[in-house]
């Protein structure tokens, strides 16, 4: 299930991402209202596009969402384990994981050491 998830997933961020997709949308809007004039766009034609637009949108939230999420997790594995195989202290890996403060004073402290070695 997991593995058909991402997937499907994976398609579909791509698929939104392509450069054909916005062409495609102005067309279909244009057709969508061409035929809302013919009609003068009764209240359920407004209500229909406002429903479908929003779910969507919606949709593709959530893939692009669960998409990045899992791409930051692999990056962080990744610089994890370049901390882990250099001569860089150890206390680096799984700093997202700290809260905001304590990052700020690493990177402070950080700054120090960098500042002391050009002096």
């Amino acid at each position: 299930m997991r593995w058909c998830f991402r997937q499907i997933s994976d398609l579909a961020v791509s698929w939104a991402g392509h450069r054909l997709v916005p062409v495609t949308l102005v067309a279909f809007l244009a057709i969508w209202a061409t035929v809302g004039l013919s009609f003068s766009f009764p209240r359920q034609w407004l209500l229909l596009t406002n429903m479908v637009g929003t779910a969507i949108i919606f949709f593709i939230l959530l893939l692009v969402q669960h998409s990045q999420n899992r791409d930051m997790m692999a990056l962080h594995a990744k610089l994890d384990e370049l901390i882990r195989s250099s001569k860089a202290r150890n206390h680096w890996i799984a700093a997202e994981k700290k809260d905001a403060d304590a990052i700020e004073r690493m990177r402070e402290h950080h700054h120090d050491q960098i500042s002391k070695t050009m002096n």
